[in-house]
C-alpha cells in the first residue's frame, strides 16, 4: 500500500480564512459564517505600539489576520482540524464520487493519505489555497 505523508507548515497561522468562510457558509448560512470568520477572526484590528513595518513610508502599527487565526483564539485548532478533514473528504470525492473515504489519518498538522490519486488532488488543492507544504 502506498502512503503519502504531508506536514503543513504553520497550519493554524496559514489556514486560509476564505476557505473557512466558504465552508461555514455552505454548512450554515452567510450570516453565521460572517459571525464566525469575519467578526471573530478577520476584521479584528490590533494596535501594536512598537511595530515598525519594513518597506512602508508611514509606519503602520495596526495589524489584522487575513490567514490563520489569532493566537489564543479558543476554537482555532478545532476550526483548522474540521476544515482540514472537509478538504480531504472533498479531494476523495473528486476521485471516488459517492464513496466514503477513510484512507487517511490526520493528527495536528500532519496527514497521511493512503491513496495516490487522493494525495495528488490534496496536494493540488493545497497549492490552489496558497498553502505551503
Amino acid at each position: 500500500m502506498d502512503s503519502f505523508s504531508f506536514d503543513l507548515k504553520a497550519a493554524t497561522d496559514r489556514w486560509p480564512l476564505v476557505f473557512i468562510f466558504e465552508l461555514f457558509q455552505v454548512l450554515f448560512d452567510r450570516s453565521f459564517a460572517s459571525a464566525v470568520v469575519n467578526s471573530a477572526l478577520a476584521t479584528n484590528l490590533f494596535y501594536i505600539p512598537f511595530l515598525i513595518r519594513k518597506g512602508k513610508d508611514v509606519p503602520s502599527r495596526w495589524i489584522s489576520f487575513v490567514a490563520g487565526q489569532p493566537l489564543g483564539y479558543r476554537s482555532s485548532w478545532p476550526l483548522s482540524a474540521f476544515t482540514h478533514h472537509v478538504l480531504v473528504w472533498w479531494c476523495a470525492e473528486q476521485v471516488y464520487p459517492g464513496r466514503l473515504f477513510t484512507g487517511y489519518a490526520l493528527l495536528g498538522d500532519d496527514i497521511l493519505i493512503t491513496d495516490k490519486k487522493v494525495a495528488c488532488v490534496y496536494e493540488h488543492a493545497l497549492s490552489r489555497l496558497l498553502f505551503p507544504l
